[in-house]
């Protein structure tokens, strides 16, 4: 399996904005995609506008073959250029070692 975990900050007038977009792509993804198997969302402190996502895909190409290309996923990419503060997204993605 492959995991990948993000964080970002969000401008406080796009908030809403990118919660709608994030929240439609993480259930689209575990919906839509056999490779999604998790994505989790999570506000880093109440109210801070800053963000992380655990992501798990059966592989790595799952999700940068089918995640990656998926339309809600470059709905939320569109959403999240405007409205992600620049410079502030972290990836760090690898496979899995262990999930109990």
């Amino acid at each position: 399996m492959y995991s990948l975990w993000v964080t970002l900050e969000v401008q406080p007038e796009g908030r809403k904005e990118f919660l709608e977009a994030i929240t439609r792509n993480a259930e689209s993804s575990v919906r839509d995609e056999d490779g999604c198997l998790r994505f989790d969302v999570i506000e880093l402190g109440d109210g801070t506008n800053t963000f992380a996502f655990y992501e798990v895909y059966t592989d790595r190409a799952a999700f940068e073959e089918e995640h990656l290309k998926a339309q809600h996923f470059l709905a939320y990419k569109d959403i999240s250029t405007r409205v992600v503060v620049p410079g502030s997204q972290r990836e760090t993605g690898g496979p899995m070692i262990a999930s109990f």
